[in-house]
This record gives C-alpha cells, sequence and structure tokens, in this order.
C-alpha cells in the first residue's frame, strides 16, 4: 500500500490499478470495454479582470468559462465495436436530439472488481479516430473515441 500524493489519511490508502474500462450507453445491448484510457478532462477556465483607478491598480482571477468533461478511450479496432461507436458519433453530427443520452463509465481492477464508477451526464460520441498504421506490418490497428458530457455523477 502507499500514500496517494497530498492525501492527509493517517491510514494508508491503497491506490487504484486499472485492468479494463467500460462504458455503458443504452443503444447498446452490453457494455464495451477498452484497454486504455487517454485521458479525462474537467475544466474550469479563469477570467481575469484587472482596472486601475485613482486608488490604484486592481487585479482579479475568477471563475470563467465551464468546458464539457471529456474522456477519451482506446481499444483495437472491430468491426462491431466501430459500428456502434460510429453510429452514435453519427447521431451527434446530424445534431439529433437522441445523441444526448446517460452513459455509465466504470474502471475495473484485474479482478473485475469496481474501483470507480460515475454517470456521465447527457454524453455524447465528439471524435472518433482511428491510430496511423502501415499496411502490412502487422500491427493492430486502434480506435479511440473522446466522450463529452454535461456533467460528470460518481455513483
Amino acid at each position: 500500500m502507499s500514500h496517494a500524493p497530498g492525501a492527509t489519511h493517517s491510514k494508508p490508502v491503497q491506490v487504484a490499478s486499472a485492468g479494463q474500462f467500460m462504458i455503458f450507453v443504452p443503444i447498446w445491448s452490453t457494455g464495451m470495454g477498452f484497454a486504455k484510457l487517454s485521458g479525462f478532462n474537467s475544466t474550469v477556465e479563469s477570467s481575469e479582470y484587472s482596472y486601475n483607478s485613482f486608488v490604484g491598480n486592481f487585479y482579479s482571477r475568477q471563475f470563467g468559462r465551464v468546458k464539457s468533461p471529456s474522456l477519451t478511450l482506446e481499444r483495437g479496432l472491430d468491426k462491431v465495436g466501430f459500428a456502434q461507436l460510429f453510429a452514435w458519433h453519427m447521431l451527434a453530427r446530424q445534431n439529433s436530439p437522441t445523441a444526448k443520452m446517460v452513459a455509465a463509465f466504470t474502471i475495473m481492477d484485474a479482478g473485475g472488481g469496481i474501483v470507480l464508477s460515475c454517470e456521465l451526464v447527457n454524453a455524447w460520441c465528439a471524435k472518433l479516430e482511428l491510430d496511423p498504421v502501415q499496411a502490412g506490418g502487422g500491427n493492430i490497428v486502434s480506435m479511440r473515441a473522446t466522450i463529452e458530457c454535461d456533467a460528470v455523477l460518481l455513483t
């Protein structure tokens, strides 16, 4: 066991190891597993305000624009998985209101136990990519999906 950075606990904290990442979307019959989490972002930009007066210079940093939370997941290319992600992505490209749906994101350890689970409110597949690969090289083709949402709720 090790202590998490910045932790103030008197007891050791078990740091999670990830065995698999899963996304569950209502339009799929089962969840989809991913081998790699490339990023999970939740950002609030800062807004700077300054002005001069006869009293002096004033400077303030405030909360600014809130960006949509996003996560980027990677897995090997397969026909069914790509078709499911592409169909979801196409709904978003067509500005369909049905593209936004509640999705579940789960991180599991190597034994299949849940390490972290959250609900992605009004999630949509914002970006779908295939990694560059050369034909005949025997390399696995990877696909990457970026999921954006309005909010993330820990469950």
